[in-house]
């Protein structure tokens, strides 16, 4: 009796209680504020996407080069799920009608609706949605094996998750407080008197143990691997069947509001070369025959005129040059904005 004791305690200290205080409960964390700022707008154009757009769009100098108003609507790391939620809750929703909305994307982003909605991205969704979301949800449980739902289950059940860093910080202080009288005194003495290494260094070796522990604790890759962490291991199919693409699309159709798609040009080699990839190049045709058939606009700027140099880490401009290539941007696809090539 005693085993089983020293067995589930542990258990209902590390997975029930921590589940009970940070649960989430259904979605109920829409952005109204951000809603009710939007709705009061009037925005000629709409940008949407990640850092690839912030890194690359200045929205208060493309407003002043181009006389429009324009709204950035980004999610750092978000991907086509959340590029959805803010075409449909957030343009669609709030009725604001603009000429156009310009979508940034990289690789295969747009046909991969799993890629970044769970763990933490899944509670910044959940900023995004409503307490409703019929399509979203049909389209995740559509392209979802039984590895993705489990991990939403984990996600339901133990959304200690998403706040891991606040958990982590007040489960590690429960779990070390034991500790704690030992060591301030051990601490003071090996100070003041030279205490020997020896007494105090066990007890600071427990006390590390204890933290690491809990540290581990919060580690995810130690509950699951389900989660699409490289966009190398997503599949280089195309795909537009049950995608947030074809939804897009669809509500775009359906509102009359054009939509452009804009492929944002990728790191360059030091020589300024690209590498080429056949499989992302059969992609692309497809993604490019798919929109054109559907009379959606598609910019291809994979590989124009911005070298190395213009690049700080990974695919993202240098902010120094984010107002020269809001420029560049606004000038080659000027017709886009009401004016004339």
């Amino acid at each position: 009796m005693k085993n089983f004791r020293k067995i589930c305690i542990p258990l209902v200290i590390i997975f029930f209680i921590p589940s009970f205080m940070f649960i989430r409960g259904d979605r109920n964390n829409f952005d109204i504020q951000l809603f009710n700022q939007i709705s009061n707008s009037s925005p000629d154009f709409v940008f949407i996407g990640n850092s690839m757009l912030e890194t690359r769009i200045n929205d208060k100098h493309l407003e002043k080069i181009s006389n429009k108003d324009v709204i950035l609507l980004t999610l750092p790391g978000g991907m086509s799920s959340a590029w959805y939620l803010y075409f449909k809750n957030f343009v669609v929703q709030t009725n604001i009608k603009p000429k156009n909305v310009f979508i940034f994307f990289r690789d295969y982003e747009l046909s991969k609706p799993l890629y970044r909605t769970t763990g933490e991205y899944s509670q910044k969704l959940d900023l995004l949605s409503y307490d409703e979301e019929q399509e979203f949800d049909f389209i995740i449980d559509s392209n979802s094996g039984i590895g993705e739902k489990l991990s939403r289950i984990f996600d339901d059940i133990y959304p200690v998750q998403s706040k891991k860093n606040k958990a982590r910080d007040l489960i590690n202080r429960m779990a070390v407080t034991p500790f704690i009288p030992k060591i301030i005194p051990y601490t003071i003495l090996r100070i003041s008197v030279g205490l020997n290494d020896e007494k105090y260094l066990p007890i600071l070796r427990k006390y590390k143990d204890v933290q690491n522990s809990t540290n581990d604790l919060f580690d995810r890759k130690n509950f699951r691997s389900t989660e699409i962490s490289e966009i190398s291991n997503i599949s280089t199919k195309f795909e537009e069947n049950d995608s947030f693409l074809s939804a897009l699309v669809n509500m775009s159709k359906n509102n009359d509001i054009e939509l452009t798609f804009v492929r944002v040009q990728k790191r360059p080699n030091i020589d300024n070369s690209f590498n080429f990839d056949p499989n992302l190049q059969e992609y692309i045709n497809q993604l490019s025959s798919y929109l054109r058939n559907k009379e959606i606009n598609f910019i291809d700027l994979s590989e124009r005129s911005f070298g190395v140099e213009y690049y700080l880490d990974g695919d993202h401009i240098n902010p120094e040059y984010i107002e020269e290539y809001t420029d560049f941007f606004y000038k080659e696809h000027i017709n886009y904005f009401g004016g004339v090539d």
